[in-house]
């Protein structure tokens, strides 16, 4: 079936409801039901959403505070250094849709060069950093981890710095305050869909994230 008329049929889906339940994660199938406007939420079983609005983040109008540009030059930040212990870092919280069969499908991603991390670091001591898949000119953000204050917060503003050159856009999934205050907005599902097929067929400009640093 064409994307585009999968497309069509998603702008039918619940908006606050799941669109579909599956048992597994399959790791052929997630890219395709990212570049279509899917994305999983809980496991076990594991449910898919395309939720509107949508909290979309583009890199040139991310929020900078005075208070956290000191940060910005204190830590250290690495590309795909430690994807392993980042996810696993993620999963630790209280309240985490991350379970071991995520972290396993999401490794094989970053093995495949599809899955990538920005990581926050002091002193050689992984503090903060977030995680997400990279297709064409989208970033789909899936998780993010401060293990000291506002380290989630640089690494969004280095992820943001990183991806303005290449017209990208980041995905941020569902609408919070925290992403508002960085710099995130809502777009109804009809607007994010259009957007989204245009960009996912796209090249993203760079053979290497790991090199953009």
């Amino acid at each position: 079936m064409k994307k585009s008329i999968l497309y069509s049929e998603l702008l039918k889906s619940p908006d606050d409801a799941p669109v579909f339940i599956s048992k597994k994660l399959e790791p052929n199938f997630l890219p395709y039901a990212y570049s279509l406007g899917l994305f999983p939420w809980t496991s076990n079983p594991v449910t898919w959403w395309c939720p509107s609005p949508r909290m979309v983040l583009y890199p040139d109008e991310v929020r900078i505070q005075k208070s956290i540009k000191k940060a910005l030059k204190s830590y250290e930040i690495k590309l795909d250094f430690n994807f392993n212990s980042l996810i696993k870092h993620c999963a630790l919280r209280k309240k985490t849709w991350i379970s071991q069969e995520f972290i396993e499908v999401y490794t094989q991603l970053f093995e495949q060069n599809l899955a990538h991390s920005v990581e926050v670091y002091e002193d050689d001591v992984l503090i903060g950093g977030l995680y997400g898949l990279i297709i064409g000119k989208m970033f789909f953000g899936e998780s993010m981890i401060s293990l000291k204050k506002d380290t989630s917060k640089v690494a969004l503003i280095k992820l943001c710095e990183i991806l303005k050159p290449y017209d990208f856009l980041i995905d941020c999934q569902v609408p919070n305050e925290h992403l508002k205050f960085m710099g995130a907005k809502e777009m109804i599902k009809k607007d994010f869909l259009k957007i989204l097929e245009n960009k996912v067929s796209l090249e993203s400009g760079f053979k290497n994230f790991k090199n953009l640093l």
